[in-house]
């Protein structure tokens, strides 16, 4: 081989590596974008963005779904709203975690008042939240 030969395949190794070394920087730049994405859910600096879903079946009865990102209220107990914590601030969309049921008490800051099925509730970092009658799930 030439020497102008093995300089060519070493340019062209060196120019193969770095493509190589760019594509792993943007891929896992796209990664790190994705990471706070959880479902449907969307979480940006600890807070959730929740689109709405559909939470009825055909003929408009309460269908009670559970997912991975959603947040169960059980009855009694206290939950402190925090960013990247169990509850986090946000607006979700109130469901009731049993089918029969149709609206639930949620004391909020001190507060207690009666969600529909289906309601919205936001909750601002620092809130405590409790479901007082019946668990709820938090979408």
């Amino acid at each position: 081989m030439d020497t102008w030969q093995i300089i060519l395949i070493a340019v062209a190794g060196a120019l193969g590596l770095i493509v190589l070394i760019l594509l792993g920087v943007i891929l896992a730049g796209r990664a790190s974008r994705h990471k706070d994405k959880v479902g449907k859910v969307k979480v940006i600096d600890g807070v959730r963005y929740t689109p709405d879903e559909n939470v009825t079946d055909g003929s408009g009865a309460v269908k009670a779904t559970f997912t991975r990102e959603d947040v169960m209220l059980a009855r009694g107990k206290e939950y402190l709203v925090q960013r990247n914590g169990r509850v986090m601030p946000g607006k979700y969309t109130v469901l009731m975690a049993d089918e029969t049921v149709t609206e639930a008490n949620i004391r909020v800051g001190g507060f207690v008042r009666p969600y529909k099925h289906k309601a919205s509730i936001v909750l601002a970092e620092g809130d405590k939240v409790c479901a007082t009658s019946h668990a709820v799930v938090l979408r």
